[in-house]
């Protein structure tokens, strides 16, 4: 079987680590061939060294308005002769769409959904009901499957009336990694999250909880941000006026993440929206204690009181609770660590992740 693996830009989010992975599909079933290709607009900025070490193939354009790739896309199509298309995002069942209209292709697309679209600022807010509507119509009417990240996720698309029976649920997975048990002594437990800085990303109230956090507990703690975007000068002076800058450390887009999760002692992800984290699960593969937020498919992850501690989005309160509780009790860090790196080796690997998609794709 010969599967075209299709996005529009790569970036730095899940949707692009979840691709490359989907690149590598034929090296888990014999019979299973990929093509991969990224449609990439030269004036987006970002690292394009995985693509290149990943064998995709570059369709270089100007901007959004250089149409030119869809001649190439369509040679690609020839050359190759997929299957299927496996397309992601919010612009690659537009891009296929748009293929199979103007070039008559037949070839049936299959979409991964990673969650819908969310307008990073209050002026983009109308391209929330564009973006979204455009992709539930395309799932509606032109996709053979989506495949769907969480149970979360498909009861989402279910009620925006894609039929259930196209829907089907492969949990996202990653890699493998062997733990290094050395640690660092140290008197402060470290904290880590790695999130992009969105609104919706909670971040904000992290740093309100962390007020709270150094009022509740004698014992000291630092926080790593890992992560840039939107709203980091805005954290950054939230931080200032706190009076956290001895305890808050804004480290920027990292891509080294395993590292930084040996560092740290708690993994906190404050999210309002999650379809299926792969930040939890690099805290999980780490075998660290979580704290994160009953949003999505979170909940999927993680069950709380067993590999994490887990609590109402948007309540300062609450998580600054919970993380007083790990950061005052090392035996319960531990086992909810343990337990953490237990349940990911047992559902959420890249292995795991691979074979199930793979029986999603040949069974379309």
């Amino acid at each position: 079987m010969k599967i075209l693996n299709l996005i529009w830009k790569f970036g730095t989010g899940g949707i692009a680590k979840c691709f490359l992975t989907y690149a590598v599909l034929g090296k888990v079933q014999e019979g299973i061939e990929v093509f991969s290709v990224c449609i990439d607009p030269q004036n987006c900025d970002y690292d394009r060294k995985p693509l290149e070490g990943a064998g995709v193939e570059i369709i270089s354009i100007k901007n959004n308005k250089d149409f030119s790739w869809m001649k190439k896309t369509r040679k690609l199509i020839r050359d190759t002769c997929p299957d299927v298309i496996f397309c992601h995002g919010f612009n690659g069942p537009i891009v296929v769409t748009m293929l199979k209209i103007c070039y008559g292709i037949e070839i049936p697309m299959i979409c991964s959904y990673h969650g819908a679209y969310y307008a990073p600022t209050l002026k983009k807010r109308w391209l929330e009901r564009t973006f979204n509507g455009m992709m539930y119509f395309l799932y509606r009417y032109i996709a053979k499957k989506i495949v769907v990240v969480s149970e979360y996720s498909k009861c989402e698309l279910v009620l925006h009336h894609v039929p259930a029976n196209k829907l089907a649920v492969v949990h996202n997975g990653i890699e493998n990694i062997d733990l290094n048990p050395s640690r660092e002594m140290r008197n402060e437990v470290r904290i880590g999250v790695v999130s992009r800085l969105d609104p919706f990303k909670g971040i904000d109230v992290l740093i309100t909880a962390l007020e709270s956090v150094r009022k509740m507990t004698d014992k000291p703690f630092v926080m790593d941000i890992v992560g840039n975007g939107p709203m980091e000068d805005k954290l950054r002076k939230s931080v200032k006026e706190a009076g956290l800058e001895h305890i808050v450390n804004f480290a920027g887009y990292q891509t080294n993440i395993a590292e930084w999760m040996e560092g740290w002692d708690i993994f906190c992800l404050p999210s309002f929206f999650e379809n299926h984290s792969l930040s939890i699960l690099e805290a999980m593969r780490s075998g660290k204690a979580i704290v994160t937020t009953k949003v999505g498919g979170n909940e999927e992850s993680v069950t709380d009181d067993e590999q994490a501690l887990t609590v109402a989005a948007k309540e300062p309160d609450s998580l600054a609770r919970a993380l007083v509780k790990l950061i005052e009790d090392e035996e319960l860090r531990e086992r909810l660590g343990h337990n953490a790196r237990g349940r990911f080796l047992n559902e959420f690997t890249e292995d795991i992740m691979k074979r199930n998609l793979i029986e999603v794709l040949t069974r379309w």
